[in-house]
């Protein structure tokens, strides 16, 4: 029995946002069970662990932003972590796609629900032939926001009738931790071609073009 699992993150929140220029971002990653990453996460997490840093999580936002517990790591340590979840997640037998919500076209949680359903029901009909070689699809999701619970547990639901919802955290699955990274990199191009990557993120991909040909042209070998 073929099976593909979809490992969901978003960005964003359903609150009435202050800025305009703000997108609602929500990336899935799919991975075909057949195709076993158990070596690739021993690797990432040896590689951390060698490097002597006590993360088992990687996010990606909190680790470029140098918020939470990332506060106490360096600038290079933090880089350390970006770019080891970067190579895990290149190195992985997997696929994404990213779907983006402008806020000024949804300024409110009617807007934003709706906006997003029929985002995401357009993303699963593109899809479809390749989801339909499955016999069974099970989607990961941390239910963070509930209102997008409810968006992919309808969609879905009606798209694939094969379809089964798990509740996960992310620092069980490291793919999970991939969708977030990834979630966060399809952020940064957005802000990058807009010209408003923030100082910090600035100060973080200090090196010229790094943002762009390292990581955005990275992970678009990755796009499904």
């Amino acid at each position: 029995m073929r099976e593909l699992s979809v490992f969901i993150d978003e960005s964003g929140d359903f609150g009435e946002t202050r800025d305009v220029r703000d997108y609602y971002l929500v990336t899935f990653v799919f991975h075909d069970q057949d195709n076993d990453i158990k070596d690739n996460t021993i690797k990432l997490e040896n590689s951390v662990k060698e490097s002597g840093l006590d993360i088992e999580y990687i996010h990606a936002g909190p680790v470029i932003r140098k918020e939470g517990i990332f506060k106490e790591y360096s600038l290079d340590e933090r880089r350390q972590l970006l770019y080891k979840m970067f190579n895990f997640v290149m190195k992985c037998p997997i696929n994404f796609c990213t779907v983006a919500i402008k806020r000024k076209e949804a300024n409110d949680r009617v807007q934003l629900s709706g906006k997003l359903g029929k985002a995401i029901n357009a993303m699963l009909a593109e899809h479809m032939d390749y989801l339909k070689g499955y016999d069974k699809v099970i989607v990961y999701y941390d239910n963070g926001q509930r209102e997008l619970g409810s968006i992919l547990n309808a969609i879905f639901s009606i798209q694939l009738y094969n379809v089964e919802f798990r509740k996960a955290e992310p620092q069980k699955y490291r793919l999970l931790q991939a969708a977030d990274f990834l979630c966060t990199i399809d952020l940064l191009q957005i802000k990058r071609d807009e010209k408003r990557l923030s100082k910090g993120e600035q100060q973080f991909f200090y090196k010229p073009n790094e943002l762009k040909k390292t990581f955005i042209k990275g992970i678009s070998k990755k796009r499904i």
